[in-house]
């Protein structure tokens, strides 16, 4: 599944990058062009702005909280999308690349001191070329996650 989100659900769309899945932020476009965007992409908008309207070409859902935990309840639900643990942290929060596994020498100048010494492995975003690597970040994604799985 592919998703255009609008831009008032920023939030939304990192943590749907974090889950795995392709996901583009559109902003200050016409509605017309987000129409265009979303069935040329095959992507499910997922917005708060009413004006923009289903249609018989792409999906809609219109978020009815302001919650992240809500929203992504109300996605996962009314997709019945999966939690895949393999698909988990697969993606560039920032800028929806996937990333790639580095060796750990090669961001040794690029992570704190700390963490190139207790952590063992490394991701890259070969777009924005952030670090990624586990820890309690992930740890407190994982425990919303499965929250969200089994609540």
């Amino acid at each position: 599944m592919r998703f255009l989100v609008t831009e008032e659900c920023g939030r939304l769309a990192r943590w749907l990058r974090l889950m795995g899945y392709d996901t583009e932020v559109v902003r200050g476009i016409p509605v017309s062009e987000l129409y265009r965007k979303a069935y040329n992409g095959r992507r499910i908008v997922l917005t708060r702005n009413r004006r923009v309207k289903a249609s018989c070409l792409f999906h809609v859902i219109h978020l009815n909280s302001l919650m992240l935990e809500d929203q992504l309840r109300q996605v996962i639900r009314e997709l019945s999308l999966p939690i895949d643990d393999d698909q988990l942290f697969t993606r560039c929060d920032c800028c929806n690349v996937p990333v790639e596994p580095v060796e750990k020498p090669l961001v040794k100048d690029r992570v704190p001191p700390h963490v190139y010494h207790k952590q063992t492995a490394f991701y890259t975003c070969p777009s924005c070329h952030r670090v990624y690597w586990a820890a309690t970040h992930w740890q407190r994604a994982r425990a919303l996650f499965e929250s969200i799985k089994h609540g």
